[in-house]
């Protein structure tokens, strides 16, 4: 999972739009799907291998501080940076030397045109708006990538039948959702109605705690522990929005507006929701074509 957005804030509204610090805090248990599993790790290894297998290492870019990214294969030589926003989640989550990390935004990266050979996120587009953050950060990406560059995103798309909340809460009052990292996906992309709109955090938890008042009661009673439904408590009266769209979505932004990219590949992983993780591998045409 990965963290970006346009501006700090600062006061009561940080309150309300920057939930990253909590996050930051409670990283322990995030988990699968909300961070990446070994048959994604191996997705982004084989794009990552290929690339080097032709053109020796990169010049890496990691969009936000997931340390599964940076504990991938890197071939010595390797230049790796990772840019997030939050510096609470660079101080308590990036495994990194401290100077490979900068605060900023996605959106206003400080960066040379083509002098990155490889960019990887996951889990982070939602966190801009639809369409417009998202087709920008297409756009600052076409900037700094070079000719045949890639750019290796893991999603989170929403079924192609969306599902409804009551379903979705009546499946974890009756204990048939393993964990919290599987609720946040599922009740977040049923309570969403397009990506364009997207879902706010605190309408997640107002949803969740309707139905079930005392979480604590509701731990105990479907075999979590407190901690673990803890995971919940940064979204409460959270102003954040998350912006889910699907692979064809983005392969129309990066490769038709703003454009610049191909897609290469889409994997898609066999674990449970598997099929709303996809991984998209675009390539950076050459720029005589395409600028």
């Amino acid at each position: 999972m990965s963290t970006s957005g346009n501006r700090a804030s600062t006061g009561t509204e940080r309150d309300r739009t920057d939930h990253w610090p909590e996050i930051a805090r409670l990283w322990r248990h995030i988990g699968p799907p909300l961070r990446p599993v070994a048959q994604d790790v191996r997705f982004y290894s084989d794009a990552v291998r290929e690339w080097v297998g032709l053109r020796g290492a990169p010049r890496a870019l990691l969009l936000g501080v997931t340390p599964e990214l940076y504990r991938l294969p890197w071939p010595e030589g390797t230049d790796l940076l990772a840019v997030d926003r939050s510096q609470d989640m660079i101080d308590r989550v990036w495994p990194g030397p401290k100077d490979a990390a900068r605060c900023m935004s996605w959106l206003d990266l400080s960066l040379p045109g083509s002098s990155r050979d490889i960019v990887l996120c996951d889990g982070g587009l939602q966190l801009l708006a639809h369409p417009q953050g998202q087709r920008r950060l297409a756009h600052v990406l076409r900037g700094i990538l070079s000719d045949g560059g890639l750019c290796v995103v893991r999603l989170y798309a929403p079924p192609a039948r969306r599902e409804s909340p009551d379903a979705v809460l009546r499946d974890l009052l009756e204990g048939k959702i393993a964990c919290m990292n599987l609720l946040k996906l599922r009740l977040g992309m049923s309570l969403m109605n397009a990506a364009a709109e997207g879902v706010e955090l605190g309408t997640i938890w107002r949803a969740l705690h309707a139905a079930a008042p005392d979480l604590n009661e509701l731990a105990a009673r479907i075999g979590w522990s407190a901690e673990h439904m803890s995971a919940i408590d940064p979204y409460r009266d959270s102003a954040v929005r998350y912006h889910f769209v699907t692979a064809d979505q983005v392969s129309q932004m990066f490769c038709g507006d703003p454009g610049g990219f191909e897609v290469r590949r889409v994997s898609v992983p066999d674990y449970e929701l598997g099929e709303r993780c996809p991984t998209i591998v675009l390539q950076r045409r050459p720029r005589a074509s395409t600028d």
